[in-house]
């Protein structure tokens, strides 16, 4: 009986302890107000391009005709429900968005890779946006494909240096490198051949190849890298006024790879203004503020301060989005001193 009893309290002291750690675990991995310094301040504009963000790397440039969506991740499934099920997209969520930010503007919506915190929702919004354009890999297309009201028409494959206009902008998609791999997201390369039929768990959505885009409008050049991953020298003629730079498991990465990555972007492109994204936590829904990524998925603080040194070595401006209200880029880049 003493035994039992000393079993029994063995035990639930161990789950006592596996639940607490579990919960500083989940917890984010850092606070955003320590960052307030770089917040953006106010800047809308009539004039020019604004940008809003909406986590991981989804952006909206609008220039207050036509809009170009990056990945266009707004559902967000819960940790549990990615973990325990399939996932699929919040078609109300979609429609929400699509009426309170005018996505039917929409040119194209440039997806940087497959993985589903990119392209989950990209067969949904095709089908509610069927005037938009969807570019990327194959195997973002082939997610595409698998909604029946997706035309083929909407459907491009991205192919690197080949340059291409919507509305007023004009893209150029560059071959790039994925973060680098870990135990659960180790498919870098790995194809999507067939229309992915959704619902689909998670790991179905393999990377697929990835892609940085340079954006141009009006003055503007702007480049967004969504991964921290780089192919060396693929920058190298490359010059950006503002750059958005994934900062995703930066500081889990050896300091070689954190000086080699910061080389191969920050010091090629040479920006006015570097905007760091990738860095919150997409498991939370977007009706609640913005947070780091918790502490069991990265050090997110830690990448950012990494980021700011380098940047402020080089007298680049780090600017942090973390709400999705407009943001002037012609008038910040403007306001920085080449």
């Amino acid at each position: 009986m003493k035994l039992g009893k000393i079993i029994v309290t063995t035990i639930l002291i161990m789950v006592v302890i596996l639940g607490g750690m579990g919960t500083y675990l989940r917890q984010p991995s850092g606070q955003l107000r320590d960052f307030d310094a770089w917040q953006a301040k106010s800047n809308t504009s009539a004039e020019g391009l604004n940008v809003r963000f909406f986590g991981v790397s989804t952006l909206l440039f609008d220039n207050g005709q036509e809009q170009i969506l990056i990945d266009g991740f707004f559902s967000r499934p819960t940790l549990w429900q990615v973990l325990s099920s399939k996932v699929s997209s919040d078609s109300r969520l979609l429609q929400k968005f699509i009426q309170e930010e005018q996505l039917d503007q929409t040119q194209a919506i440039l997806v940087t890779h497959s993985h589903y915190d990119h392209a989950l929702d990209i067969p949904e919004l095709a089908a509610l946006l069927p005037q938009t354009q969807i570019i990327g890999s194959n195997s973002t297309l082939n997610i595409a494909r698998s909604h029946p009201e997706v035309k083929a028409s909407q459907l491009r494959r991205a192919v690197s240096g080949q340059s291409l206009r919507s509305g007023q902008f004009k893209v150029t998609p560059l071959a790039s490198a994925h973060t680098p791999p870990t135990p659960v997201n180790d498919d870098l390369g790995e194809e999507i051949t067939i229309p992915l039929k959704l619902p689909a768990k998670f790991s179905e959505f393999k990377e697929g190849g990835s892609f940085d885009y340079l954006i141009e409008h009006d003055r503007q050049r702007i480049l967004v890298k969504a991964s921290t991953g780089f192919i060396p020298g693929q920058l190298k003629d490359v010059q950006a006024d503002i750059l958005f730079l994934g900062i995703a498991q930066l500081s889990r990465q050896p300091e070689d790879y954190q000086k080699s990555y910061l080389q191969q972007t920050l010091a090629m492109v040479k920006p006015k203004i570097v905007i760091p994204i990738h860095w919150d936590d997409f498991f939370q829904p977007l009706d609640q503020p913005l947070q780091f990524l918790p502490r069991f998925a990265d050090n997110a603080p830690e990448s950012m301060r990494i980021l700011i040194k380098a940047a402020e070595a080089q007298q680049i401006q780090v600017v942090l989005l973390s709400n999705s209200q407009p943001y002037n880029l012609l008038k910040s880049a403007s306001s920085q001193v080449p």
